[in-house]
């Protein structure tokens, strides 16, 4: 797998894929990668570009000024710079990150049975794990589950949000993250994605 390192929120995000849901129930998972190019944190108005992984079996639109690699996580803007009167200021130190990941069950598992694990991991694996929410909800029209929690790692406060659904027994899930500072500046274009996020038939 491939980690964008341009900070390390962003792979604090990958973390929590890691741990929070690779090898529930004997899974396996894969992983794809798109981050963002943008020079500076100013919000514009961008067209979409559509992505399609007919071997994962998913497709999603993302802002066409964003730069995609194929490792599939967001990163956000890096830091813009600015001069005054002699000094040089940085924003987005730390960026946010959005990252989609498949996980193949080879054993029957409800999706109910998933999110008790995901959860019950997440609550040993980080410090001071808080569950802000916790509800179902839907994903490509299928039944999925939705949390949002905060943690605390190597000094950061960091904020995490998590869908996932299951079809086939392949787990779809799709999470957002960053410092719980600057959470709510990139979380329009997680919701946008997933409303965009559409399961296809995989390719064979």
């Amino acid at each position: 797998m491939k980690i964008i390192g341009r900070s390390s929120v962003a792979v604090y995000s990958f973390l929590f894929i890691l741990v929070g849901l690779a090898g529930i129930n004997g899974g396996m998972s894969e992983f794809v990668s798109l981050s963002l190019a943008q020079s500076n944190d100013t919000i514009e108005q961008t067209g979409l570009l559509m992505y399609d992984n007919p071997n994962l079996g998913f497709t999603l639109e993302y802002p066409s000024d964003w730069s995609k690699e194929e490792s599939l996580s967001f990163v956000s803007p890096p830091p813009s710079e600015s001069e005054s009167n002699g000094t040089t200021s940085s924003t987005n130190l730390t960026p946010e990150s959005i990252a989609v990941t498949t996980e193949v069950l080879f054993s029957n598992i409800t999706l109910e049975e998933y999110s008790e694990s995901a959860i019950g991991l997440l609550e040993s694996q980080f410090p001071n794990f808080t569950l802000l929410n916790s509800f179902d909800t839907t994903l490509s029209g299928y039944p999925a589950h939705q949390i949002e929690y905060t943690f605390a790692l190597e000094g950061l406060d960091l904020k995490n949000v998590q869908i996932w659904t299951i079809a086939d027994n392949i787990v779809y899930a799709v999470t957002y993250g960053g410092t719980t500072e600057e959470f709510d500046s990139s979380l329009p274009a997680f919701e946008n994605l997933i409303a965009s996020f559409q399961l296809t038939e995989m390719q064979q």
